[in-house]
């Protein structure tokens, strides 16, 4: 028996054993979904169809976030295949045949349009609604309970939240920093957080209906927003601290009912993003959700100065703008616990490792660090670990193969954060090679991983890049390269590789710099403070 198996998220390995436990004499065949990426929906259905599945395989990180399932299902069925499953990496399946499946589309897709409508329409009515009392205002109750801090913490991003990742990082950061530094932290969240202990959350659950991308996003929000209503009923807030997601208003409508005053956490624009890198459409309506979150926070936080500026452009009074750089608890990640890593991995003593750990995505740099490591010299006997995966995985690869450079790198996939630090540690080298963005706007980011590769010690290739190049010295905390340089990255890695003296040098101040400055514990203090300012 044949299966095809599509992964869109999530871990595959999860995925091939499923198939292999479930039907002992299968074989299977992956279809690449970075190929149907750049073809047309009927190009994309004939090469399903010449795979001749008998079983058509789905993998998602999580089935409650994976919209246009009937759509998937509908397609798998059209490509031939007698069942179909789709199933993510905690285990939850749903499978169907293919007689089921054509003959419920029809009235599947109809119900799902019309619940999208409604979505739609109930969305735009409640937007006027929290646009007239944000222009309206009103005052703000802060609390003198200053050693008793309540904070209600809304993880509202429209995703999955569990995969491992900068976001993850930061909200785990965030809370278990705040924690320790006295504050009663309410989690209230629509998945669970990697990291986070799940006793700790209230989850509203998503729902995977919608037949837009911006259809999805609203249902849910407008979901979530109802679940923190009811999670908040008798409950007092000092602080509502809300991680900005597209189409969100959920922290605006709990500041609104409370009168706790709303923090934003806004790592970028949702406009600029669902224009360059995950097209939502309904751009317009998003337009006017990210002004009114900005327009309701009392303070909005920013991960660089360039997003500061970006704010300022677009007339966010200067007082309510507050840089907030990403950090790292210099006690996970720390040299020492690297060895086990590098047996299991069959790595030998003397080799040298550089690592990367990150989203295969648009800004990480993973194309140019995989056109690097296809341009080293023949004789170069590094070895790279990559951790991660994300939508250009298939493409490294790629181009990997092509270089006949297989044999040189690890692909280690999905990681628990915990285990990344062991991961980080078995490396002697650690790789950002973040690129510009496409449009030319200035890079916004402060990537989590670079103040992690501080924390661990090691010699350090980064993009001479934003904050990148503001955070990393030159020459004294790390080699600084010219973004999406072949060459120059190649040349960086080899430099570092060949010199033990230099990677101790630079991992040593990398380390003292991150400990001094770069840590959760000062990032969660600076809100604090901020919400001490208010009484004032």
């Amino acid at each position: 028996m044949k299966a095809v198996l599509l992964v869109l998220s999530g871990d595959a390995n999860r995925a091939r054993d499923w198939l292999k436990a479930r039907v002992p004499d299968v074989s299977i065949e992956f279809l690449s979904r970075y190929e149907l990426e750049n073809q047309s929906p009927a190009q994309r259905l004939a090469t399903a169809r010449q795979l001749r599945p008998d079983i058509f395989t789905i993998m998602t990180e999580r089935l409650a976030w994976q919209r246009a399932q009937n759509a998937l299902l509908a397609f798998a069925a059209l490509a031939g295949a007698r069942r179909v499953v789709l199933l993510d990496s905690h285990g939850a399946v749903r499978e169907e045949s293919r007689a089921k499946i054509l003959s419920r589309t029809p009235a599947r897709l109809a119900r799902e349009s019309a619940a999208s409508a409604a979505a739609v329409r109930r969305s735009r009515s409640d937007l006027k609604r929290l646009e007239r009392e944000v222009a309206i205002g009103r005052s703000l109750r802060i609390s003198q309970r200053r050693r008793d801090l309540t904070v209600v913490y809304l993880r509202s991003t429209p995703s999955p939240g569990s995969q491992a990742g900068g976001a993850a990082t930061h909200m785990t950061g965030f809370i278990n920093a705040a924690t320790e530094l006295g504050t009663r932290v309410r989690i209230i969240s629509n998945d669970y957080i990697a990291g986070l202990d799940e006793k700790r959350l209230t989850l509203v659950d998503p729902e995977p209906v919608g037949s837009t991308r911006a259809a999805f996003d609203l249902r849910n929000n407008l979901i979530f927003s109802a679940g923190v209503t009811r999670a908040l009923a008798g409950d007092a807030a000092d602080l509502i601290y809300q991680r900005y997601g597209r189409f969100t208003s959920a922290g605006v409508e709990a500041s609104l009912r409370t009168g706790a005053p709303l923090f934003l956490e806004y790592n970028g624009s949702e406009v600029w993003i669902g224009k360059h890198w995950d097209i939502s459409g309904m751009i317009p309506l998003l337009e006017r959700f990210e002004r009114l979150n900005l327009a309701a926070a009392a303070r909005v936080f920013v991960v660089s100065e360039v997003e500061r500026q970006n704010l300022l452009r677009a007339n966010v009074p200067e007082e309510k703008i507050i840089v907030n750089p990403n950090g790292v608890d210099t006690e996970m990640f720390r040299p020492g616990s690297g060895s086990a890593v590098r047996r299991k991995l069959g790595i030998g003593e003397n080799e040298i490792v550089a690592g990367f750990v990150g989203t295969f995505g648009p800004w990480h740099g993973v194309l140019t660090l995989a056109k690097a490591i296809a341009a080293l010299p023949a004789d170069s006997d590094v070895r790279f670990l990559l951790i991660g995966a994300g939508r250009f995985r298939d493409e490294v690869e790629q181009i990997i193969r092509r270089a006949g450079k297989e044999s040189q790198v690890i692909f280690a996939g999905h990681v628990d954060h915990h285990k990344v630090p062991a991961m980080l540690d078995a490396c002697d080298i650690l790789l950002s090679p973040h690129v510009p963005l496409e449009d030319g706007s200035d890079f916004f980011g402060s990537p989590t991983k670079l103040f992690e590769y501080m924390a661990m010690g090691k010699g350090i290739v980064a993009s001479r890049l934003g904050q990148i190049g503001n955070v990393l010295i030159h020459e004294e905390t790390a080699l600084l390269v010219e973004p999406a340089n072949v060459p120059v990255l190649s040349a960086a890695i080899q430099r570092l590789a060949k010199s033990p003296e230099l990677r101790e040098r630079l991992g040593a101040a990398a380390r003292r710099a991150a400990v001094e400055r770069h840590t959760w514990k000062q990032n969660a203090q600076r809100v604090i403070d901020a919400y001490g300012s208010l009484e004032k």
